[in-house]
């Protein structure tokens, strides 16, 4: 499948029309009916309904089209990133993070690389999902990440710090301020940033195993914005201590005294491939660095980098 033919394809699905297709593509009829037969020949299915002029996308076309979106999207991708390595200076290293660390411990160890490396270039994006699945789609050349300690074929890995973490409220919440078991924060509405995380996916796990109903926890794409549906009274919510220091000092929010029976660290994993790039190198250092004195201002200690 080349992308001429992907994009004939995906054309053909908007106009509705092979001959509308063929003149935005400044093509011959033909030529665009013999290209999208041999995507029907080499998927072996019928990608069109072909109903006299009418053109509609079979159940199968449908499907195909969503991946004919991306093939193209990676496809122009890097061409255009091959096209620019010749010509721009210093490609920026692409980083993901998970929404509890960008501002808490991300912006710290960016800060600490500006002031010693002013030249190297970030560009930051948000990561909702597993990490290693990121990795291995190759969007990324590194993630920041909060998880359990855990490796992948797909990528390698460092502990930054263990990251301690505590189920909150608001301070008029339904708890109150004795220990709670596990059953009896199952029954909780549950509010999460994002459901992909991996401390989040743990405790829906713990939940699950104890209750006697299915865990459902909504998702709110921040950890601010938790924080506000927190204050709000709308449930509770497990985040890492850092994120939530300053509303449990004003009172702004109540710690429920339930302890997690997992230990989860701030992370970051890797492309194998850019491992010996310099600019990595100065990246990971200052991860580590930076981390470790946010740490030690804490009273904690560092991870054990492996």
């Amino acid at each position: 499948m080349d992308t001429a033919s992907l994009d004939t394809f995906l054309t053909v699905a908007e106009q509705s029309s092979f001959t509308k297709a063929a003149s935005d593509l400044n093509l011959a009829q033909p030529t665009v009916t013999a290209r999208i037969k041999k995507l029907e020949r080499d998927l072996a299915c019928d990608l069109f309904n072909r109903t006299g002029a009418l053109i509609r996308l079979t159940t199968a076309g449908q499907r195909f089209r969503r991946y004919a979106h991306k093939i193209v999207k990676l496809s122009r991708m890097a061409e255009e990133t091959v096209a620019e390595a010749g010509t721009t200076p210093g490609d920026a290293l692409t980083v993901a993070a998970d929404s509890g660390l960008t501002s808490y411990r991300l912006v710290p160890i960016v800060e600490y690389l500006y002031r010693r490396h002013p030249d190297l270039a970030l560009e930051i994006r948000p990561l909702e999902d597993n990490p290693w699945n990121r990795l291995g789609d190759s969007d990324i050349d590194c993630a920041f990440f909060i998880d359990v300690c855990e490796s992948s074929p797909k990528a390698d890995s460092t502990l930054l710090c263990p990251e301690p973490l505590v189920v909150v409220a608001d301070r008029d919440g339904p708890l109150g301020r004795e220990p709670v078991t596990t059953p009896q924060l199952a029954r909780q509405p549950l509010l999460c940033a994002h459901r992909g995380s991996g401390y989040q996916r743990m405790f829906e796990r713990t939940l699950g195993a104890a209750g006697d109903t299915a865990v459902r926890a909504l998702s709110f794409g921040s950890v601010d914005a938790v924080k506000r549906a927190l204050t709000a009274g709308l449930g509770v919510s497990l985040l890492p201590r850092l994120s939530v220091a300053t509303e449990l000092a004003e009172g702004r929010l109540a710690e429920v005294p339930w302890t997690a029976p997992f230990q989860v660290f701030t992370q970051v994993a890797w492309h194998r491939e850019i491992r010996t790039d310099p600019r990595f190198s100065v990246l990971l250092d200052a991860a580590a660095r930076a981390t470790a004195e946010q740490v030690a201002d804490a009273g904690t200690s560092p991870a054990r980098r492996s």
